[in-house]
Protein backbone atom coordinates (compact mmCIF):
# COMPACT_ATOMS: atom_id res chain seq x y z
CA UNK A 1 0.00 0.00 0.00
CA UNK A 2 1.26 3.30 -0.92
CA UNK A 3 -0.34 5.84 0.96
CA UNK A 4 -3.48 7.02 2.28
CA UNK A 5 -6.29 6.01 -0.32
CA UNK A 6 -7.76 9.33 -1.46
CA UNK A 7 -12.03 9.27 -1.79
CA UNK A 8 -11.82 12.42 -4.50
CA UNK A 9 -15.29 12.52 -5.70
CA UNK A 10 -18.21 14.41 -3.33
CA UNK A 11 -20.84 12.06 -4.34
CA UNK A 12 -19.34 9.27 -2.46
CA UNK A 13 -18.61 10.67 0.74
CA UNK A 14 -21.99 9.94 1.82
CA UNK A 15 -22.05 6.03 0.49
CA UNK A 16 -18.60 5.65 2.68
CA UNK A 17 -20.24 7.69 5.88
CA UNK A 18 -23.30 5.55 5.74
CA UNK A 19 -21.25 2.17 5.73
CA UNK A 20 -19.35 3.48 8.54
CA UNK A 21 -21.96 4.70 10.29
CA UNK A 22 -23.50 1.10 10.30
CA UNK A 23 -20.71 -0.61 10.84
CA UNK A 24 -21.26 -2.55 7.90
CA UNK A 25 -17.71 -2.34 7.60
CA UNK A 26 -15.46 -5.63 9.09
CA UNK A 27 -12.95 -4.52 11.08
CA UNK A 28 -8.92 -6.11 10.27
CA UNK A 29 -11.12 -8.91 7.91
CA UNK A 30 -13.46 -9.69 10.17
CA UNK A 31 -17.26 -8.69 10.38
CA UNK A 32 -19.02 -6.63 12.33
CA UNK A 33 -20.46 -8.41 15.74
CA UNK A 34 -23.75 -7.65 15.05
CA UNK A 35 -23.94 -8.91 11.69
CA UNK A 36 -21.23 -11.58 12.06
CA UNK A 37 -20.34 -13.34 8.79
CA UNK A 38 -22.61 -10.90 6.34
CA UNK A 39 -20.47 -8.33 5.36
CA UNK A 40 -16.64 -10.05 5.47
CA UNK A 41 -16.08 -9.79 2.03
CA UNK A 42 -15.42 -7.19 -1.14
CA UNK A 43 -18.31 -8.81 -2.48
CA UNK A 44 -20.25 -8.59 0.68
CA UNK A 45 -19.81 -4.89 0.70
CA UNK A 46 -20.12 -4.03 -2.85
CA UNK A 47 -23.82 -5.96 -2.89
CA UNK A 48 -24.45 -3.53 0.34
CA UNK A 49 -23.71 -0.16 -1.85
CA UNK A 50 -25.65 -1.33 -4.68
CA UNK A 51 -28.92 -2.75 -3.25
CA UNK A 52 -28.81 -0.95 0.48
CA UNK A 53 -30.33 -2.59 3.33
CA UNK A 54 -34.18 -2.54 4.02
CA UNK A 55 -35.35 -1.21 7.41
CA UNK A 56 -31.70 0.61 8.12
CA UNK A 57 -30.07 4.07 6.74
CA UNK A 58 -28.03 2.06 4.43
CA UNK A 59 -29.66 3.47 0.84
CA UNK A 60 -29.08 1.93 -2.38
CA UNK A 61 -26.58 3.66 -4.32
CA UNK A 62 -26.41 3.53 -8.19
CA UNK A 63 -22.26 3.90 -9.17
CA UNK A 64 -19.96 2.49 -11.47
CA UNK A 65 -17.76 -0.26 -11.17
CA UNK A 66 -14.90 1.91 -10.79
CA UNK A 67 -16.37 4.28 -7.97
CA UNK A 68 -17.48 1.01 -6.29
CA UNK A 69 -14.29 -0.80 -6.33
CA UNK A 70 -12.60 2.64 -4.97
CA UNK A 71 -14.96 2.66 -2.16
CA UNK A 72 -14.66 -0.83 -1.21
CA UNK A 73 -10.45 -0.36 -1.10
CA UNK A 74 -10.71 2.88 1.18
CA UNK A 75 -12.81 1.51 3.56
CA UNK A 76 -10.44 -2.20 3.90
CA UNK A 77 -7.30 0.68 3.93
CA UNK A 78 -8.71 2.23 6.75
CA UNK A 79 -9.37 -1.29 8.78
CA UNK A 80 -6.31 -2.87 7.63
CA UNK A 81 -4.63 -3.66 10.80
CA UNK A 82 -3.78 -6.73 12.32
CA UNK A 83 -5.67 -7.09 15.51
CA UNK A 84 -3.44 -8.77 17.63
CA UNK A 85 -1.15 -5.80 17.59
CA UNK A 86 -4.03 -3.63 19.03
CA UNK A 87 -2.62 -3.13 22.95
CA UNK A 88 -5.26 -3.86 25.70
CA UNK A 89 -5.29 -0.67 27.45
CA UNK A 90 -7.47 1.13 30.45
CA UNK A 91 -10.33 3.14 29.27
CA UNK A 92 -10.18 4.99 33.09
CA UNK A 93 -6.84 6.15 32.62
CA UNK A 94 -7.25 6.72 28.68
CA UNK A 95 -10.03 9.45 29.91
CA UNK A 96 -7.62 11.10 31.81
CA UNK A 97 -5.21 11.74 29.00
CA UNK A 98 -7.74 12.56 26.70
CA UNK A 99 -9.10 15.36 29.05
CA UNK A 100 -5.35 16.51 29.98
CA UNK A 101 -2.08 16.00 28.35
CA UNK A 102 -3.90 15.05 25.25
CA UNK A 103 -6.05 18.47 25.28
CA UNK A 104 -8.41 16.56 23.31
CA UNK A 105 -11.38 18.67 24.25
CA UNK A 106 -10.20 21.82 23.33
CA UNK A 107 -11.27 20.54 20.01
CA UNK A 108 -13.41 17.60 20.29
CA UNK A 109 -16.87 17.02 21.60
CA UNK A 110 -17.80 14.24 24.21
CA UNK A 111 -21.66 13.38 25.62
CA UNK A 112 -23.00 16.97 25.26
CA UNK A 113 -19.44 18.48 26.92
CA UNK A 114 -16.91 20.56 24.46
CA UNK A 115 -16.38 22.73 21.07
CA UNK A 116 -17.65 21.81 17.96
CA UNK A 117 -14.92 22.81 16.59
CA UNK A 118 -13.62 18.85 14.99
CA UNK A 119 -16.09 15.95 14.86
CA UNK A 120 -18.24 15.04 17.83
CA UNK A 121 -16.97 11.67 19.46
CA UNK A 122 -19.83 10.70 21.62
CA UNK A 123 -20.38 7.55 19.82
CA UNK A 124 -16.81 6.76 18.49
CA UNK A 125 -16.47 3.48 19.50
CA UNK A 126 -19.62 2.55 17.91
CA UNK A 127 -18.51 3.94 14.43
CA UNK A 128 -15.07 3.69 13.99
CA UNK A 129 -13.35 -0.12 14.32
CA UNK A 130 -10.04 -0.25 16.98
CA UNK A 131 -7.77 -0.91 13.43
CA UNK A 132 -8.62 2.78 12.28
CA UNK A 133 -8.94 4.46 15.94
CA UNK A 134 -4.95 3.55 16.59
CA UNK A 135 -4.14 4.57 13.08
CA UNK A 136 -6.04 8.00 14.17
CA UNK A 137 -4.02 8.75 16.97
CA UNK A 138 -0.22 8.30 15.09
CA UNK A 139 -1.01 9.07 11.66
CA UNK A 140 -4.16 11.32 11.72
CA UNK A 141 -4.13 12.22 8.09
CA UNK A 142 -4.35 9.05 7.06
CA UNK A 143 -7.87 7.86 8.94
CA UNK A 144 -9.62 11.35 8.32
CA UNK A 145 -13.20 10.45 6.13
CA UNK A 146 -13.19 13.13 3.20
CA UNK A 147 -16.27 15.39 5.20
CA UNK A 148 -14.32 16.00 7.72
CA UNK A 149 -11.26 17.35 6.10
CA UNK A 150 -10.67 20.90 6.63
CA UNK A 151 -11.54 23.65 4.36
CA UNK A 152 -10.17 27.03 3.38
CA UNK A 153 -12.69 29.31 1.72
CA UNK A 154 -11.98 32.62 0.28
CA UNK A 155 -15.15 35.05 -0.29
CA UNK A 156 -14.80 37.57 -3.23
CA UNK A 157 -13.94 40.58 -0.42
CA UNK A 158 -11.22 38.22 0.85
CA UNK A 159 -12.59 37.24 3.78
CA UNK A 160 -11.01 33.75 5.34
CA UNK A 161 -13.39 31.24 6.47
CA UNK A 162 -11.24 28.20 7.69
CA UNK A 163 -13.35 25.33 9.08
CA UNK A 164 -15.12 21.88 8.48
CA UNK A 165 -18.11 20.63 6.26
CA UNK A 166 -21.65 19.52 7.73
CA UNK A 167 -22.58 19.35 4.50
CA UNK A 168 -21.98 19.79 0.68
CA UNK A 169 -23.67 19.37 -2.78
CA UNK A 170 -22.48 21.21 -6.24
CA UNK A 171 -23.44 24.76 -5.58
CA UNK A 172 -22.59 25.07 -2.26
CA UNK A 173 -21.22 24.30 1.62
CA UNK A 174 -21.94 24.50 4.95
CA UNK A 175 -19.47 24.26 7.37
CA UNK A 176 -18.39 25.37 11.44
CA UNK A 177 -15.87 27.21 11.16
CA UNK A 178 -13.16 27.63 14.11
CA UNK A 179 -14.54 29.44 16.41
CA UNK A 180 -17.50 27.49 16.14
CA UNK A 181 -19.94 29.46 13.82
CA UNK A 182 -22.62 28.06 11.25
CA UNK A 183 -21.54 29.00 7.88
CA UNK A 184 -23.43 29.03 4.56
CA UNK A 185 -21.93 29.79 1.27
CA UNK A 186 -22.58 29.56 -2.02
CA UNK A 187 -19.85 28.33 -4.36
CA UNK A 188 -20.66 30.87 -7.17
CA UNK A 189 -19.17 33.71 -4.26
CA UNK A 190 -15.93 32.41 -3.46
CA UNK A 191 -12.65 33.42 -4.86
CA UNK A 192 -11.30 30.12 -3.32
CA UNK A 193 -12.61 27.16 -2.15
CA UNK A 194 -9.76 24.27 -1.10
CA UNK A 195 -10.06 20.78 0.67
CA UNK A 196 -7.01 20.24 2.75
CA UNK A 197 -5.47 16.28 3.40
CA UNK A 198 -3.38 17.07 6.52
CA UNK A 199 -5.43 16.83 9.71
CA UNK A 200 -5.29 19.77 12.25
CA UNK A 201 -5.39 16.84 14.96
CA UNK A 202 -1.73 16.20 16.52
CA UNK A 203 0.31 12.58 16.13
CA UNK A 204 0.38 11.35 19.58
CA UNK A 205 3.04 8.88 18.84
CA UNK A 206 5.80 10.57 20.38
CA UNK A 207 3.54 12.02 22.97
CA UNK A 208 2.20 9.00 24.85
CA UNK A 209 3.93 5.59 25.40
CA UNK A 210 2.76 2.67 23.93
CA UNK A 211 0.75 1.93 27.29
CA UNK A 212 -0.80 5.13 27.19
CA UNK A 213 -2.06 5.05 23.69
CA UNK A 214 -3.43 1.53 24.83
CA UNK A 215 -5.34 3.78 27.02
CA UNK A 216 -6.15 6.25 25.18
CA UNK A 217 -7.48 3.70 22.29
CA UNK A 218 -9.61 1.60 25.05
CA UNK A 219 -11.50 5.27 26.52
CA UNK A 220 -12.38 6.05 22.33
CA UNK A 221 -13.74 2.46 22.21
CA UNK A 222 -15.46 2.70 25.17
CA UNK A 223 -17.55 5.70 23.76
CA UNK A 224 -20.41 4.19 22.41
CA UNK A 225 -23.22 7.19 22.62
Amino acid sequence: MHGPLRIKAPRLWPVVGLLLAGSWVAAAGQPPPDRAGEYSTDQDLIRVITTGLPGTGMLAFQLDEAERAGIVAYLRNMNSLDPGSVKPGDAGRGRVLFEGRGECTRCHRVNGQGPRVAPDLSDIGARRSAASLQRTLVDPSSQMMPINRPVRAVTRDGTLINGRRLNEDTYSVQLIDDHERLVSLMKADLREFKILTTSPMPSYKDVFSGDELADLLAYLLSLKG
